[in-house]
């Protein structure tokens, strides 16, 4: 792992008990913001969901803010090891680039949408806190090298001329469209723009879109276009 979700933020205990009731604090902190957001959160809904006192929670984290990136990163090191896994089995499949492309993109979007409501509040904390922004990104990039790398497999396949950049331009734009729908990091009055239109048909058509773009060269469509203009 990289050293930005390595780095505590809280005094992890050594002893047992005191170590359940730590995970009982981080498990109750992920559930609320989970469930009910990042405005939720407080140290006192915490505590009494985890049945854990407000003076033993400040004796682990200095406030709410260390409290967050300590979920971060435990919940990032959860999803990474959940996407990669992902990526695996699909490999194992050894698909064909025609079913490799939606089904990846399949994945993605459905790996998205579980984690949409932590993965949102992380986003809005990262506007207000440098730390989170930047483990943010660091996943982000991990997610999009593993998309990246698996099409890269079938780069004979590939039409466009710069297999790497259209590999990560897929991953780029699926991925914007699908964050644009699930609402990620938008905050409350924004999120009136999202969940428009049909999942499974977004999901579809983000797949055969993203197919289309890595098997047709687009300068042999310029030189086409040019050559009619003569």
């Amino acid at each position: 792992m990289g050293n930005d979700l390595d780095t505590q933020h809280a005094r992890t205990p050594k002893q047992r008990r005191s170590r359940q009731s730590y995970d009982r604090m981080i498990e109750a902190a992920t559930e609320i913001l989970r469930e009910k957001g990042l405005e939720a959160l407080t140290l006192a809904e915490v505590s009494r969901r985890s049945r854990v006192s407000i003076g033993s929670i400040y004796c682990r984290v200095a406030g709410k803010e260390d409290l967050i990136r300590e979920v971060q990163a435990r919940v990032l090191r959860e999803m990474e090891h959940e996407f990669a896994m992902l990526v695996n089995r699909v490999r194992r499949r050894t698909l064909p680039l025609r079913e490799l492309v939606p089904t990846l993109v399949r994945e993605l979007a459905h790996y998205l949408r579980r984690h949409a409501a932590l993965l949102n509040a992380f986003m809005q904390q990262g506007g207000r806190d440098t730390h989170v922004a930047s483990v943010g990104r660091r996943a982000h990039h991990q997610n999009m090298l593993d998309f990246k790398l698996i099409l890269l497999e079938r780069h004979a396949e590939f039409r466009h001329p710069d297999p790497e950049h259209a590999a990560a331009a897929c991953f780029t734009i699926v991925y914007g469209a699908l964050a644009r729908y699930l609402g990620l990091g938008a905050t409350l009055g924004e999120h009136a723009g999202a969940g428009e239109g049909d999942w499974k048909e977004l999901v579809d058509d983000l797949g055969l879109m993203a197919l289309a773009y890595l098997t047709v060269d687009p300068t042999a469509k310029l030189e086409h276009t040019a050559s009619r203009g003569r």
